[in-house]
């Protein structure tokens, strides 16, 4: 642990059988080094037994050999949050063109990771069907155990590292505490660690993401205007409208996860402006102290808020995450 990044304590399944199927993956050109694949999983929802196809997105080096992965085991799956596709949260292309990209995906493929996005069910592209409120934590955790063992297979590895952001962190955390097998190491990024339920039942199976709703991710001055923007167009196109299953198990249920259990290395990090899970959380240092695993930090980015990748300091939080998922 690095003693100047930790943070202060006063600032400080169920199991589904799933098959999993690529559908003539989609590859296509995001700039001239790094490209892009569409992959398609095919599963079976926690939420009504049924089959369901889930999105997912893909961003590698386009010189790279596939095959090396098995042996350097730069992996990674990126798990979004509450509101928005993982293709937005994690690969935000913003027509202008900015020294520091908006893209986490793309700076970790620069960085030689094979790097995957899912979007949940009801999510984005993947398929959608008519209970929102079925789509909790857990349904989201047997979602990506589907996508791990499909992305797992693919590349010859037995363990990815595994990012989740906001709810997210949820969702990975109780994967990590279900699966600690199929977890090289995990980043919680902007977690919510209550320690008590928050607020009432939702009561509607969906909530519509307005335009102020999607704003309301971003502290200004600290994000990069354009990108906000571009953001809140494309959760318009793709996210208009998101479960509330989510809500559910935020309003009623926390805590959803249990830091004693998540085995893996694990690297929490949140920016010191966060109004959604800001560093107050009351809870917070005893989450982290509580992480049984010694290979652990607390890492404050002093002028970010709660969506890095679309801030000015997002090039210190991309670095990190690099550097965390890089230790062998």
């Amino acid at each position: 642990m690095r003693a100047e990044t930790l943070l202060k304590p006063v600032t400080v399944l169920l199991a589904l059988i799933a098959a999993v199927l690529l559908l003539h993956p989609t590859v296509t050109a995001t700039d001239e080094s790094i490209a892009g694949a569409e992959h398609w999983v095919q599963s079976v929802s926690g939420a009504d037994g049924k089959p369901i196809k889930l999105y997912v997105w893909e961003k590698r080096l386009r010189a790279g050999d596939p095959s090396a992965f098995a042996r350097s085991g730069k992996v990674v799956l990126l798990a979004h949050g509450a509101g928005t596709p993982g293709r937005i949260a994690f690969d935000l292309q913003v027509p202008e063109k900015s020294a520091v990209t908006y893209s986490l995906m793309d700076y970790l493929a620069g960085q030689g990771f094979d790097v995957f996005t899912v979007d949940y069910q009801n999510y984005g592209r993947s398929d959608h069907h008519p209970c929102g409120l079925c789509v909790t934590t857990q349904v989201a955790a047997n979602d990506l155990n589907a996508v791990i063992d499909y992305i797992s297979k693919l590349r010859g590895v037995d363990k990815i590292h595994l990012l989740g952001w906001s709810w997210g962190t949820n969702v990975t955390g109780l994967f990590t505490m279900q699966h600690p097998e199929k977890v090289r190491r995990l980043v919680l990024y902007a977690p919510p660690v209550w320690s008590a339920p928050r607020g009432q039942a939702p009561t509607e199976e969906f909530r519509t993401v307005t335009p102020d709703n999607a704003r309301g991710l971003f502290e200004l001055p600290a994000s990069d205007a354009i990108a906000v923007e571009t953001w809140v167009k494309e959760v318009a196109q793709w996210g208009p409208k998101a479960p509330n299953g989510v809500l559910l198990d935020l309003n009623t249920k926390m805590p959803l996860t249990e830091p004693k259990k998540i085995a893996a290395p694990t690297m929490i990090i949140l920016g010191d402006l966060d109004r959604l899970t800001p560093i107050t959380q009351p809870n917070l240092p005893g989450f982290f102290a509580e992480l049984p695993n010694t290979d652990k930090q607390l890492i404050i980015i002093p002028g970010a808020g709660h969506a890095l990748t679309v801030q000015k300091p997002r090039l210190r939080f991309y670095g990190e995450v690099a550097k965390w998922f890089s230790v062998e």
